[in-house]
């Protein structure tokens, strides 16, 4: 009988130790000081949101402006993996727009997105190319928004019926062809120039230069001259009004045949296309783009633009003007 009082005693006894230690527990997370929510940086808020981070300065302020201006996650992703600061920073400064044709298109222009949209409508053609055409202003007349160049002696300069060169401009390295020595070309281009007519003899292709540098006064002389028996408007196909002409650059060339007084024939024009890029030399006004460069087919016009500019323009198969806006201007 002992041993059970015994017994129930320590059961009691246990049972109010593990009441007071319950007791003194809680007390203790009682008087324990709170933790603090974390707080989220603004990166972080970011994240969370599904924006990708940008390394680049004023990045969450940029992220935030655009959140603000209704863009969403997605639409900020593609802005910074495909748009240029240039064009962030206007998108930055104007109402949200359907950006989701131009992502993409490297040479996109934002302050062009209406002429761009009214262009594809007009000419049925995919938004990538109406982008080009609109940046070569082809949505306007020739010989309108006339440009002057800025660096008419680089051998990449675009000369077209939008950009005009100086009127005083004559090229400070204007050296003879050493195997025609009474014509006249940029030095940048007198050897590789040769060296296509060596390697084109090779092949039994012979070819002549007739026609190299041209002045200014010169160019206005034979612009009127042609005036004199045919209209301005079928003058201008095959024509370049004086300031637009790329012989002034010194860095074109026309050519012909041994066999032609003013022209290549099928044959040598075919070796042409399949070779003059290795020398640095494009057919500047090549067929079927008399829309895009504004004058008629002219085989026997070379351009000098470099071997590395020349290889690229071969091998997209496209004209130097649309090269010049999507490789060699900043948008």
């Amino acid at each position: 009988m002992k041993k059970k009082k015994i017994k129930k005693n320590l059961i009691i006894l246990g049972i109010l130790i593990l009441i007071l230690l319950g007791v003194v527990i809680s007390l203790i997370l009682i008087h324990q000081p709170k933790e603090e929510p974390v707080s989220l940086t603004e990166e972080q808020k970011l994240i969370e949101q599904g924006i990708q981070i940008v390394n680049k300065e004023n990045f969450t302020s940029e992220a935030n402006t655009l959140l603000e201006k209704g863009y969403s996650a997605d639409e900020i992703n593609q802005i910074y993996e495909y748009m240029s600061d240039k064009n962030i920073a206007k998108i930055l400064t104007n109402n949200k727009v359907d950006l989701s044709k131009f992502y993409q298109i490297s040479n996109f222009d934002f302050d062009k997105i209406d002429r761009y949209l009214a262009y594809q409508t007009s000419q049925g053609i995919e938004m990538k190319q109406a982008v080009t055409e609109v940046n070569l202003n082809l949505d306007t007349d020739f010989y309108t928004n006339i440009e002057t160049i800025e660096d008419p002696s680089s051998i990449t300069v675009l000369v077209n019926k939008f950009h005009a060169l100086p009127a005083d401009y004559v090229p400070e390295d204007l050296v003879s062809i050493p195997s025609f020595p009474n014509l006249q070309i940029k030095d940048d281009a007198v050897d590789d120039f040769e060296n296509l007519l060596a390697a084109a003899k090779l092949d039994n292709v012979i070819i002549i230069p007739y026609s190299t540098y041209r002045s200014y006064d010169y160019q206005e002389g034979l612009y009127n001259k042609y005036l004199q028996t045919d209209s301005q408007e079928e003058v201008d196909t095959y024509s370049a009004r004086p300031g637009h002409s790329e012989h002034q650059t010194g860095l074109a060339l026309d050519v012909r045949s041994s066999s032609h007084w003013s022209n290549l024939t099928d044959s040598d024009y075919e070796w042409m296309l399949n070779n003059s890029y290795k020398y640095g030399f494009i057919i500047r006004y090549p067929k079927g783009n008399s829309r895009i460069t504004g004058y008629q087919e002219e085989p026997w016009h070379l351009r000098y633009i470099g071997i590395e500019h020349a290889t690229k323009v071969h091998e997209l198969g496209i004209t130097f003007d649309e090269y010049y806006d999507i490789y060699l201007t900043e948008h």
